[in-house]
């Protein structure tokens, strides 16, 4: 019998130092003179797996990886925490459409992940970190944000759904294994 608990955690740290990687081998370029992206597959991953739990596992899922994430890779732990979690729970709006196309789990965390940089940028605007427009914003940090994210949930969708359908299996060898088992002893 798998833990799925176990590996979904693990899959999720390897995805946020992944995104260290990523941050720190293509840095934001904050003069704005060049293209630059931000890697979110520990948010796209964490939207993914919690997908699938019940909802108050899924609120406390994803509140504890976005406090693991801003605690160990960025400064903001708290907004971390409370963007992860509340895209969490948006995720059980849609549980089952989610559950039904992976056309529509796309769909919803791309745009989540988009949501989640809005929130970003308008808070930093609003409170006076930022003084760029949206559209330079846009233009210089979040397209490619969004076309190399775009890929990427694709990829995670995939490795997700293998390791649900190996975990299905597993599961299945286990409980005919242990209902062998029981009937081994039944017999003596």
């Amino acid at each position: 019998m798998i833990n799925k608990e176990r590996y979904s955690f693990i899959f999720l740290l390897i995805l946020a130092l992944l995104d260290q990687i990523n941050a720190s081998l293509f840095s934001v370029d904050f003069t704005y003179s060049s293209l630059s992206f931000v890697s979110h597959l520990c948010f796209c991953g964490c939207m993914l797996v919690v997908s699938h739990e019940k909802s108050l596992n899924r609120l406390l899922y994803a509140c504890l990886c976005g406090l693991c994430v801003g605690m160990f890779f960025t400064s903001n732990w708290f907004i971390k925490m409370i963007l992860f979690g509340f895209f969490g729970w948006v995720t059980g709006l849609f549980k089952n459409a989610m559950e039904q196309d992976h056309w529509v789990q796309f769909a919803l965390v791309f745009l989540m992940m988009f949501m989640n940089d809005l929130i970003c940028f308008f808070g930093a605007k609003l409170f006076g970190y930022l003084t760029m427009s949206f559209v330079k914003w846009f233009i210089h940090v979040e397209a490619l944000t969004l076309i190399f994210n775009g890929v990427a949930i694709f990829v995670l969708i995939y490795i997700i759904t293998v390791f649900n359908r190996y975990a299905t299996i597993k599961d299945i060898r286990y409980k005919r294994m242990e209902k062998l088992h029981m009937q081994n002893i039944r017999r003596k």
